[in-house]
């Protein structure tokens, strides 16, 4: 069992549990698998264990908790796992991936963007979109910069999210292709995305800018 300790300035702190028992056992909000807790004082003496979210810091912008050895009631189960469905992106990554590759093909008259929702639109969207901000006309060169669609994301607490000047995201870059990295990961870094002095695969620059589109909103 591994042990993650954030301590404070009173001598408290908190460990996160991990071990692959309570990882199968743990609850889910809204934004995945809950992260086993338990608050450490003073002498090494530990309080009582529980669950809270895995990606929010703050529980303003995630209030779940549960005691580890809390019963909770079927009827409360079923209106969690209600919640959390409702909460859950409109389509999933697939499906982004597969709207995406539809609009690339379409002509660039029919390329549409709803900056009021976030979402790259279809022919048969339009009309349920029509009272919101659309942008029209996106073009092949905005479809290869997706961040310069999105809106960025400005919590800090929960959303690490960086929006490079285009100065440093050529200057990744530049260091990339010295490097010979063929495959990068970016997390959090959704302007950081490939040109041609990294020499991507086709299907796997498109992959990319699939994902940067559909997966950092």
């Amino acid at each position: 069992m591994d042990k993650i300790c954030v301590s404070d300035t009173d001598g408290f702190g908190v460990e996160v549990i991990l071990n692959e028992e309570d990882s199968a056992a743990a609850p889910w909000c809204v934004h995945g698998p809950a992260l086993l807790f338990v608050k450490v004082c003073v002498g090494g003496q530990q309080g009582r264990r529980f669950y809270a979210c895995s990606a929010c810091r703050d529980r303003k912008d995630c209030s779940f908790f549960q005691w580890q050895d809390e019963k909770v009631s079927k009827a409360r189960l079923l209106a969690r796992e209600e919640e959390n469905k409702a909460k859950q992106p409109p389509f999933t990554h697939e499906e982004f991936r597969s709207r995406f590759l539809q609009v690339v093909s379409l002509p660039l008259a029919q390329r549409r963007f709803c900056q009021t929702c976030q979402l790259l639109l279809l022919p048969a969207d339009w009309a349920a979109h029509s009272a919101h901000s659309i942008l029209l006309d996106v073009s092949a060169a905005q479809l290869r910069r997706p961040s310069q669609l999105l809106r960025p994301l400005d919590n800090k607490k929960t959303n690490a999210q960086y929006l490079f000047t285009d100065r440093s995201g050529h200057f990744l870059l530049d260091l990339f292709a010295a490097l010979g990295f063929q495959k990068v990961l970016c997390l959090g870094t959704p302007r950081c995305v490939p040109d041609d002095r990294v020499p991507l695969s086709p299907a796997l620059r498109l992959h990319f800018l699939a994902l940067s589109l559909c997966t950092f909103q």
